[in-house]
């Protein structure tokens, strides 16, 4: 057989080694990419897992119509009557029925596992001929927010549980149509059934701060406060709390926050920390420092700021009392946060409350406000 010329075994020996540096290329990227997926591993070896995360919601629902009106514009008892009839048939008019069904489609679309909620009200009448305001307690119950809501959310294949709820107002008042109004407003917890998820220990206490003043000889005290929950995620501690601090007074608000960081608030924890709800500050709003940087400045972090910078983030809120604004939604500021201590990472945010398409057919929106969703990661330990 004739020897073969050495530049033959010349071709054949330079393409083999190329094939096999080829072959060791190939295999190097296969490792450096499964290093890169492979969880962390410990000192001994073993996986270290991913910390856990939860999506948050905090929503103001909207007692239904400006609850201010009948106190800041009446100087008489006529005067009281009148603007009591008119919130009356906004409440009416703004049918939480029928806002029920859009929030529990927002809650269904994004899952939140804890909800902070403000103005759950609870809206009594009394009986025909009784007008003597808090005299005689108004009993029939028109509307309850809480029980609507849940059983909306049911209907949805939704499943959360009351981990903490606070009764706050108790205001009643007469109307022109032969009885009383009342009004009983909450603010509440929701913490989605979940195996992953554990209810501890509720608080809520009322803030020592608040406005008390009399209408046409009928004493009115406007009481907020706070609600707090111990959770555990997967095995991590948490605490989670939701307020709605006063929108009237910045003395006031700031006094309420003060609160809220004193010795008595739910703050005071070595627990990472999650605080939610209806803050009535802007960030760059009112006399420094507001509400909002006295909480910046107690190391709240914001977690719309940390995920989306100088977007606004507006959320609040419609022109008209009775929410039939005209899409697009009229948010021009924001005063609802989800506020974290220590940082958390922020995987995403949205604002829900803004969709044309989640309108009745009369054209409500959900609320006058729309609210914030954020899904947090804890840190690695």
């Amino acid at each position: 057989m004739p020897r073969p010329p050495l530049g033959a075994y010349g071709v054949v020996v330079s393409s083999a080694a190329a094939s096999v540096r080829r072959s060791a290329a190939a295999a190097l990227l296969t490792v450096v990419a499964w290093l890169a997926l492979a969880p962390a591993t410990g000192a001994n070896g073993q996986r270290r897992a991913r910390p856990p995360a939860l999506t948050v919601m905090t929503r103001n629902i909207y007692v239904g119509a400006d609850v201010a009106r009948p106190v800041l514009l009446s100087r008489t008892r006529a005067d009281f009557e009148r603007n009591n009839t008119h919130l009356w048939r906004t409440v009416r008019k703004t049918d939480f029925r029928a806002r029920a069904g859009l929030l529990a489609r927002e809650i269904r679309r994004t899952r939140p596992d804890v909800i902070g909620l403000q103005e759950v009200a609870v809206w009594r009448r009394g009986p025909m001929g009784v007008t003597d305001g808090p005299a005689t307690p108004a009993r029939q119950v028109v509307y309850d927010f809480l029980k609507v809501l849940q059983r909306r959310l049911r209907r949805n294949g939704l499943r959360y549980r009351v981990a903490a709820a606070l009764r706050n107002s108790d205001v009643e008042g007469p109307t022109t149509l032969g009885y009383d109004v009342r009004l009983r407003d909450r603010d509440v917890i929701l913490v989605r059934r979940s195996r992953r998820l554990r209810i501890g220990r509720p608080r809520a206490r009322h803030f020592k701060a608040r406005i008390s003043v009399a209408v046409a000889g009928i004493p009115i005290s406007v009481v907020r406060g706070w609600t707090s929950v111990d959770l555990r995620v997967a095995g991590r501690r948490l605490r989670f709390v939701d307020t709605h601090l006063d929108p009237t007074l910045e003395a006031v608000r700031n006094a309420q926050v003060q609160e809220l960081l004193g010795p008595a608030g739910p703050t005071r924890t070595r627990r990472p920390l999650i605080l939610a709800g209806d803050v009535n500050a802007t960030p760059s709003g009112g006399t420094p420092p507001n509400a909002y940087r006295i909480l910046r400045r107690a190391g709240f972090l914001d977690t719309w700021v940390q995920r989306n910078g100088r977007r606004p983030g507006r959320s609040c809120c419609m022109r008209r009392e009775d929410i039939t604004d005209p899409p697009p939604a009229p948010f021009s500021h924001r005063i609802d946060y989800i506020l974290t201590r220590p940082r958390f990472r922020v995987l995403r945010t949205l604002i829900v409350g803004r969709n044309p398409r989640n309108r009745t057919r009369t054209g409500l929106w959900p609320s006058d406000h729309g609210g914030h969703v954020a899904r947090l990661r804890f840190r690695r330990r």
